[in-house]
């Protein structure tokens, strides 16, 4: 709960910075305000989203480990699986009713902020991309689907934290490096990290095929299945919103209440850096 606040704390104060610019560096009282506000809006809603990814992952090593499987024919593998809405509709009942759509939405927009940070820039010419190599392209969905159900939103902020493209596709190759056991040393520490504390487990992790959900297969499938015409869950207002959402995927502007990507200066927080 401790490492999950924490956690809430940093990615909050990333994402706002993302949003509005570093609080440190506005002159402007206005944008000082505007920052203050996003912060203390979107922090509960990130602490959720941790909660529901640590359960996510909790339910998926509960699933893959510890399995009795011939150590001599399986090695350590990651594959991509389907989503897994049954087990997550028991975790969204763990939520606060009245703001689970805006838990969605947040985690939604995370997604989004991670994917941009994980995009070169525009404004790097076709000489440099070549130069770049694996770099100038954008990271695959593979690798950001293991790397936020493993990582949850501890190692989002890390990463976010970058200030530089380079130094961001690094972090998550380093992510997923040190999480296998045919390329790391280290390996059992970063298990452990995430809750695999159990020796046995542990022993089993180099002959262990784990399946990481598809990233576009984490939470969604679940609220489109709530959204279903007939079902109870939410209201007529709350599926237009949604509808209006899967269209425009404007989901920071649902969570403020108004056009925060209007009231934010030109550059915002997003400078194309390196």
């Amino acid at each position: 709960m401790r490492r999950r606040h924490i956690a809430s704390i940093r990615l909050t104060r990333q994402l706002a910075d993302h949003l509005v610019g570093d609080p440190l560096e506005q002159q402007c009282p206005r944008q000082r305000q505007l920052w203050t506000s996003a912060y203390e809006r979107m922090m509960p809603l990130v602490f959720g989203v941790g909660f529901f990814l640590d359960e996510h992952r909790r339910l998926l090593l509960e699933r893959d480990l510890g399995r009795i499987r011939p150590r001599s024919h399986i090695g350590y593998n990651v594959c991509t699986t389907s989503s897994i809405t049954d087990q997550e509709i028991q975790i969204m009942k763990k939520l606060d009713p009245p703001l689970r759509l805006q838990y969605f939405y947040m985690y939604c927009f995370i997604v989004q902020v991670l994917m941009r940070k994980l995009r070169p820039s525009s404004r790097t010419g076709p000489v440099e991309k070549f130069l770049r190599g694996w770099l100038s392209q954008p990271a695959c969905p593979e690798d950001v689907a293991f790397f936020i159900v493993l990582g949850g939103i501890g190692q989002i902020a890390k990463l976010l934290a970058r200030p530089k493209y380079s130094e961001r596709r690094r972090y998550l190759h380093a992510f997923r490096t040190h999480m296998s056991p045919h390329t790391s040393k280290c390996w059992r520490r970063h298990w452990r990290d995430i809750g695999v504390v159990s020796p046995a487990l542990l022993d089993d992790l180099p002959c262990t095929k784990i399946g990481i959900t598809q990233l576009d297969q984490i939470w969604r499938p679940l609220i489109a299945h709530m959204m279903r015409p007939g079902s109870r869950d939410f209201s007529e207002h709350e599926r237009s919103c949604y509808e209006e959402l899967t269209v425009s995927n404007k989901f920071i502007n649902e969570i403020m209440g108004y056009d925060i990507l209007r009231c934010r200066p030109a550059t915002g927080g997003e400078s194309d850096d390196e």
